[in-house]
């Protein structure tokens, strides 16, 4: 027996609890409500064993602190009627290994095999790309292959980590892009943090890569790696502004339809202006043409959106004028719900604690209020690399971008914020309209079919 439910999004721990109880009818029942109680979110439920005298399970559960673990784990054993087996951490048993494999999707068993794949043949396959560059795409695994590059510095809302402890999160990226759009993403971490060789390093190995993707590198250095890329002909973008705020920008377009609101009169407030901060203004600003208000502690980031047109404000301005409020400041607990006005949306998105909890806001008033769990950029990159590799992409032209955000809003239900996350065909129309976008403004190499995307690949 299986039963799966969609572990709610204010989890940030997660264990796996097996649970043996006694075979009666009533006792999961009293399992599940104890759980409840404990303000635990309860996700898949897997029956192990079943017995004459005894039923064991795994639940997988979701907690938003390690204290409530051992609290949680008392009160079932307080039952009397259930015993906790084990408590695990399967999101440490997915790692152990890494998440990655590379093979070959030919067998190597023969002579016969060793010449096709390998020396001797090959030597033809790499002199007739030495006459026409241009083969590459259509003899190697660059037209399908990302490189995921990042310092360590900007990892999640953890900080400067390092780039070994970035990998996992780059290895995570990359398996949604094989699971969702059928991409290799090869993640690819720096030592130095310097840009002028991060720059340099990039360049130097983006010729194997028909996109290159940036990920968790600090603001200020992203905004310059990025453009002296872009300057270069490297085809790139920063997820962590572009595709946030592609996703942002689309939730933002629903919620003002959700709340019927009317988006181009709003007057807009964003709070902090880090590399996520700064994108989603300057998204709001080129689809809108509104000027947004933004605030943030240092003066560089604020001078850096009024010269994109922005005008600067202190927090308690932005709170007390503004119809929708984004805060990616990274500082837990920053808005006071006092300060929510009625009627204002709120989007609080650091993780994994937002400025404000959505409960929060909206028991002071807010007609809609939302956290970056619920607003995720996953449903960006994947149709950003897919639909960029296809036209043969050689800039992330700002209307690839405002394309992607309208296409997840054409894909929204009604009543809905954004489509789920994990489902291909989403990932299929956001890639299409990435790709026509690319076509559209200029910047892509090559056209793709009128039908592109149309029924899978």
């Amino acid at each position: 027996m299986e039963e799966s439910t969609q572990l709610e999004t204010h989890s940030s721990v997660f264990r796996t609890l097996r649970i043996r109880t006694a075979n009666r009818v009533g006792v999961l029942a009293h399992v599940l409500a104890v759980i409840a109680e404990h303000n635990a979110s309860v996700g898949d439920v897997r029956t192990v064993f079943i017995g004459p005298l005894s039923r064991v399970r795994d639940i997988d559960l979701g907690f938003s602190d390690e204290a409530e673990i051992a609290a949680t784990v008392a009160a079932i054993v307080a039952i009397g009627d259930a015993e906790v087996l084990e408590v695990r951490d399967e999101v440490l048993e997915f790692h152990v290994g890494g998440k990655l494999v590379v093979q070959s999707r030919y067998p190597v068993h023969t002579q016969a095999d060793l010449r096709r794949v390998y020396t001797p043949g090959v030597g033809e396959v790499a002199r007739r790309i030495a006459a026409d560059p241009g083969l590459a795409d259509h003899y190697t695994i660059r037209a399908n292959t990302v490189a995921i590059v990042s310092d360590g510095t900007a990892v999640l809302g953890l900080g400067n980590l390092g780039p070994l402890a970035v990998l996992p999160i780059l290895e995570g990226k990359a398996a949604l892009l094989s699971q969702l759009v059928g991409v290799y993403g090869i993640p690819l971490v720096s030592r130095s943090s310097d840009p002028d060789r991060m720059v340099d390093g990039i360049e130097l190995l983006s010729a194997g890569f028909g996109v290159v993707q940036l990920e968790d590198i600090a603001a200020p250095a992203c905004f310059g790696i990025e453009q002296r890329l872009n300057d270069r002909g490297v085809p790139v973008f920063h997820d962590d502004q572009h595709g946030t705020a592609a996703v942002v920008l689309a939730a933002i377009i629903s919620a003002a339809k959700i709340v019927e609101r009317n988006l181009s009169s709003a007057k807009i407030g964003c709070v902090g202006l880090g590399a996520a901060g700064n994108a989603i203004a300057v998204a709001l600003m080129r689809y809108l043409g509104n000027p947004v208000l933004g605030c943030d502690i240092n003066g560089e980031a604020v001078a850096r959106l009024v010269a994109a047109g922005g005008q600067a404000a202190e927090l308690r301005e932005v709170m007390a004028s503004c119809d929708i409020v984004v805060a990616t400041t990274g500082k837990a607990g920053l808005i006071d719900p006092a300060w929510v006005r009625p009627g204002q949306i709120i989007f609080a998105l650091s993780n994994p604690n937002p400025e404000i909890e959505s409960a929060d806001a909206l028991a002071a008033g807010a007609a809609l209020a939302t956290d970056g769990r619920a607003t995720n950029n996953m449903l960006a990159f994947p149709g950003l690399c897919r639909g960029g590799l296809d036209c043969g992409i050689r800039s992330y032209h700002p209307d690839v971008f405002t394309g992607v955000s309208e296409a997840i809003v054409s894909l929204s239900d009604r009543g809905q914020l954004l489509p789920p996350t994990l489902e291909p065909a989403v990932h299929r129309v956001v890639s299409r309209a990435a790709a026509m976008a690319a076509m559209a403004a200029g910047v892509a190499s090559r056209e793709v079919p009128s039908d592109y995307m149309l029924t899978g690949r």
